[in-house]
């Protein structure tokens, strides 16, 4: 859920901190298997239980040694590695060896409370356990007893009430001297306890009272001592939830083949790739992007589903991932602005309940983006100003565009507008730029072609993609 809050950062320099972390976090995982913070899933719950002196029962003591282990354990790994910010992280976590101790003195692992946590415990189990074997050897002899059988319903002896007694039948409780306790369902049989084990089941039930007295003194006593590590409990979660968070980047990244980019004036994107391709099962193609301080705006261009938009987003992708912290699908030394602003045109905007229609939405989000302005914010526009007549469309995306590059932002911008393609003079800040398409085989490459417009080819589009011969040959 926190991972989900997670925002860019304000400024390059909590980024490159940040992405330090991610950094160094991945070196501890490289070095071996990730520790364990599923205990902050239930931390609250008892933490606010010991601020509250409430006495915790014995699952949320369970819940507390889980905390402790998983506290050491953490304390453990960062302690392998001389690493700032593993040693900063493990200078928070809390010596849980001593609490852990007290817990498992009076708690099994399984969370039971064990019979010998205290000395009078030790005392009333074994008092327990004699008085009840005592029982047993009573029951057992009347149950066996010949004068016995014609009144016994059953030869076993259960409890009812917490009390030892035997199953007697119906009709013949007078033939017993004893004390009726409960009776069957179909009334055929009284459940008894002979008149010669009530003291000894007394004395059962006192010790019973006794041991649950003195168990409620021990988590009292335990509860306690545990309310004075409030403040340690607190400060060991908040490394932990640290720790949990940058171990799950730094795994993201392991899994992504992420590397940490610089932050300078220009983009110099290498082996450039789309994060999901990634994760994907085909082998994507990787790109070198490169945009110089004069030339910021590229204006891409190339077959339908050709790679134009995927290469848009995997630039967007590396701006948002590297301004929130976290390496990017880039080779090292990879070199990216730390971006201010983000500004997308990407999609279908329209609105219903706003009367707008797809192009009126495309125009009022790139009318938007003029008032960004300065070379740490980036455009990223689909398809400008594609959907209405060709003629007036070119005319309108041209003077956007001219104004982008007034403004001195970075830009990617996609359009099939053919006009669009040419014209721009030297110094004018956009540069040209395409997604191959093999003519031989009929099929984009997906390789990234820098200073030369690409078609739209979509005649060959619609052979490759299987609409009907006729409808392609007669277009």
């Amino acid at each position: 859920a926190e991972l989900r809050k997670l925002s860019h950062f304000s400024s390059k320099q909590k980024a490159e901190a940040a992405i330090d972390e991610v950094t160094q976090a991945q070196t501890i995982l490289l070095g071996g298997q990730r520790p364990f913070m599923e205990s902050l899933d239930l931390f609250v719950g008892w933490h606010s239980r010991i601020a509250k002196q409430a006495r915790l029962k014995p699952l949320e003591l369970k819940d507390v040694r889980h905390f402790l282990i998983e506290c050491l354990a953490l304390k453990e790994v960062l302690s392998l590695h001389k690493l700032p910010w593993a040693q900063e992280q493990k200078s928070w976590i809390m010596k849980a060896s001593e609490p852990l101790s007290a817990i498992d003195q009076i708690m099994t692992g399984d969370g039971n409370i064990r019979t010998d946590a205290s000395e009078r415990l030790h005392g009333l189990h074994k008092e327990k356990k004699e008085l009840s074997g005592q029982v047993q050897k009573a029951l057992d002899r009347l149950v066996k007893q010949f004068e016995m059988e014609p009144i016994l319903q059953d030869r076993f002896v259960t409890t009812r009430e917490g009390r030892w007694v035997l199953p007697v039948k119906s009709g013949r409780q007078h033939s017993f001297d004893g004390i009726i306790h409960a009776s069957s369902q179909s009334k055929q049989t009284v459940f008894m306890e002979p008149q010669e084990i009530v003291p000894i089941n007394n004395r059962l039930r006192n010790i019973e009272a006794d041991i649950e007295d003195e168990i409620d003194r021990l988590l009292d006593q335990l509860t306690k001592y545990l309310g004075g590590l409030t403040l340690e409990f607190e400060k060991s979660a908040a490394a932990m939830r640290i720790c949990d968070q940058a171990f799950a980047k730094a795994q993201l990244a392991n899994h992504l083949k992420a590397n940490p980019p610089k932050f300078t004036s220009r983009i110099r994107l290498k082996k450039l790739l789309h994060p999901l391709l990634v994760l994907g099962e085909a082998e994507p193609v990787a790109n070198e992007v490169e945009f110089h301080e004069t030339d910021r705006i590229l204006l891409l261009s190339g077959p339908n589903a050709g790679g134009k938009t995927v290469l848009l987003k995997s630039i967007g992708l590396a701006a948002q991932m590297s301004r929130c912290g976290l390496p990017i699908c880039a080779a090292e030394n990879s070199e990216i602005p730390f971006f201010k602003g983000l500004h997308i045109a990407i999609g279908d905007s329209q609105s219903v309940d706003e009367h707008l229609s797809t192009f009126a939405a495309h125009l009022k989000v790139l009318n938007q983006s003029l008032k960004a302005r300065g070379s740490d914010q980036l455009l990223l526009i689909d398809e400008i100003c594609g959907s209405t007549d060709p003629e007036e469309g070119t005319a309108l995306a041209r003077s956007f565009i001219d104004r982008y590059a007034e403004n001195g932002v970075f830009a990617v911008v996609t359009s099939h507008l053919s006009p669009l393609k040419s014209g721009w003079e030297k110094g004018s800040g956009v540069f040209n730029g395409s997604l191959e398409y093999d003519t031989e085989t009929g099929h984009p490459t997906y390789q990234f072609l820098v200073g030369v417009p690409g078609q739209s080819l979509a005649i060959q589009t619609a052979r490759r993609v299987g609409v009907e011969e006729s409808v392609v040959e007669k277009a």
